[in-house]
């Protein structure tokens, strides 16, 4: 058995095992004591029904040695707690040895109605009826705890008020198996799915959050999220382009394929032998690994309508989830903001107001991107202001660092012409109006 297939065989045990260690393992903020500390405890209760707790400096010390700065890493924990676990004997990958486990009757709950339209609606659902060893619920409640910290973040992206509803439809559909079908049906509906929106909207980081959550349902086992541009999949002879895209896809197999700007691959001017041999190949692999693979794509909604699915008729049918990323508007961006600086744990002055951004939306015309870019020149601008200043100064941003970062941001000449560009395209759909 490989070093990789191990980790996910312990993870696998430890998820039967233990449903409560699911969040004990998925968040960062978790430190590697607090992690071995509560398997060991866990452990101990569940097979001893003894409430001990143990010593783990040792441990920590040791685990820690290999690789002191980055131990929070979610894989990192799992490989530790595995070679941990495995060395000294604590949890054996198959059944505890020397153990007599607790027979326990469990509590049958049966949730009749759950009013769920959007994601809060859903994570508030989740917190109502916790994972506990004496209780059985008669919904997957196991699998939509594992999806839990995947839709905390997806939560905690600004914006994205539909898409957040349309992904919730996709949950509750796979959760319960009713992509499967009946008996003499073919098995499977298809995975794949179309991210609309414009650059800096947060398209790659969705189709992450996608694949993490189908990889927690069980459904995309190896969790793998690859994202390719036209030069991953098309070579420089005919012939070799079909095997090109053929090795990308046979590397995604339980896992995603991320397509950004798909319309790259073939569209009115790209409408070569090269990209032919692409997309063909891979219309056909969307329904040969119908069950097995997601192959998520992404851009401009007219691009990919008109491009990109004209190009081959068999493309449309295969990709049934649709999610759109509206524009972000002034209030957004401001949002987008305050969680870069609160993510950089620094604070936000009150001179800071939504009405700045609101008037400056034209020149952000890559969202995210660009607030990104302000936000690194507002850091810079800051640096001169609070030069020889306290501490707590020094982690401030105001009015006045946010005015002069954007005068940075502004020193670009494409950047200076976007507010005429804004203005002009206004001015000319007003003239069919």
């Amino acid at each position: 058995m490989s070093k990789h297939k191990k980790y996910i065989s312990f993870i696998s045990y430890l998820d039967d095992a233990f449903p409560s260690l699911q969040q004990t393992i998925e968040f960062k903020t978790e430190t590697l004591d607090e992690s071995i500390k509560k398997v060991e405890d866990i452990y101990y209760q569940k097979y001893t029904n003894k409430n001990e707790t143990t010593n783990i400096d040792k441990i920590s010390c040791l685990l820690k040695s290999e690789n002191p700065n980055k131990y929070k890493e979610p894989l990192l924990v799992e490989e530790m707690l595995y070679s941990y676990f495995t060395k000294n004997k604590f949890i054996p990958l198959i059944t505890p040895k020397n153990s007599n486990p607790i027979s326990i009757t469990k509590k049958l709950i049966t949730i009749e109605e759950a009013n769920i339209d959007t994601l809060q609606d859903l994570l508030g659902m989740i917190d109502k009826y916790p994972l506990k060893d004496d209780i059985e619920y008669n919904i997957n409640m196991e699998s939509l705890h594992k999806v839990k910290p995947y839709l905390i973040r997806l939560q905690n992206m600004i914006g994205m008020k539909s898409l957040k509803k349309n992904i919730v439809d996709q949950i509750l559909y796979f959760s319960q198996d009713l992509h499967k079908g009946g008996k003499g049906m073919s098995k499977g509906d298809y995975l794949h799915t179309v991210i609309y929106g414009p650059p800096g909207t947060g398209k790659t980081h969705v189709a992450k959050i996608i694949g993490k959550i189908f990889s927690k349902l069980g459904i995309l086992k190896k969790g793998t999220f690859k994202k390719v541009t036209r030069s991953d999949l098309i070579a420089g002879y005919l012939g070799q382009t079909a095997i090109k895209t053929k090795d990308v896809i046979h590397e995604c197999l339980d896992g995603v394929l991320f397509i950004d700007e798909a319309y790259s691959l073939g569209n009115s001017e790209k409408r070569d032998s090269f990209s032919k041999e692409c997309i063909d190949t891979l219309c056909e692999s969307l329904s040969n690994y119908k069950e097995n693979l997601m192959v998520i794509i992404a851009g401009y909604e007219s691009e990919l309508n008109d491009c990109f699915f004209q190009f081959n008729k068999g493309l449309d049918s295969r990709f049934t989830w649709r999610f759109k990323i509206d524009d972000y508007d002034g209030k957004d961006l401001f949002n987008i903001f305050l969680k870069k600086i609160a993510d950089y744990e620094w604070k936000a002055d009150a001179s800071l107001k939504e009405e700045w951004f609101v008037k400056n939306k034209p020149y952000f015309t890559f969202y995210g991107r660009d607030i990104e870019v302000l936000f690194s020149k507002t850091k810079i601008a800051h640096s001169r202001r609070v030069f020889c200043k306290s501490q707590e100064e020094k982690k401030v941003i105001t009015i006045k660092d946010l005015d002069k970062g954007f005068e940075l941001f502004m020193d670009n000449d494409e950047v200076k012409k976007r507010k005429d560009n804004e203005t002009h395209k206004v001015m000319m759909s007003t003239l069919y109006v």
